[in-house]
């Protein structure tokens, strides 16, 4: 019989934060959908009052180590402050585009991203 451990992640570690108002962060989603010619719907995840997309490193030796040793590196955490609607509409070029949000609830790691994420505050620039 096969023997099965689950190993979750032990830490997270986030390159690059952007807090950015609701119609900026939808707009953006929508840019990077369009600059990549992606068909279909973007989707954005979302828990307790915050939408976030996650930005990852490429599977490198380096970042795949890491995570066998409990360790994820996101290169950028996106997100923005606002009220769960099963889709948004984002203007873009005069245009109007869907995304999607997808409860996200149920995944650990990203409710404890969410805590961090509502009480993090960027360093102010250097005078």
């Amino acid at each position: 019989m096969v023997e099965i451990e689950y190993r979750p992640y032990q830490k997270i570690v986030v390159h690059e934060i952007r807090k950015l108002d609701v119609p900026e962060f939808f707009k953006s989603i929508i840019e990077q959908t369009e600059a990549q010619k992606q068909a279909g719907i973007p989707a954005v995840n979302w828990i307790d009052g915050v939408a976030f997309v996650i930005g990852q490193f490429p599977p490198t030796p380096e970042t795949i180590s890491e995570s066998l040793k409990g360790i994820i590196h996101y290169a950028v955490v996106n997100f923005t402050e606002t009220s769960f609607q099963d889709e948004k509409r984002a203007l873009v070029n005069s245009r109007e585009f869907p995304v999607r949000m997808i409860r996200a609830e149920k995944n650990p790691d990203f409710v404890e991203l969410v805590k961090y994420l509502k009480t993090f505050e960027p360093a102010s620039a250097a005078p």
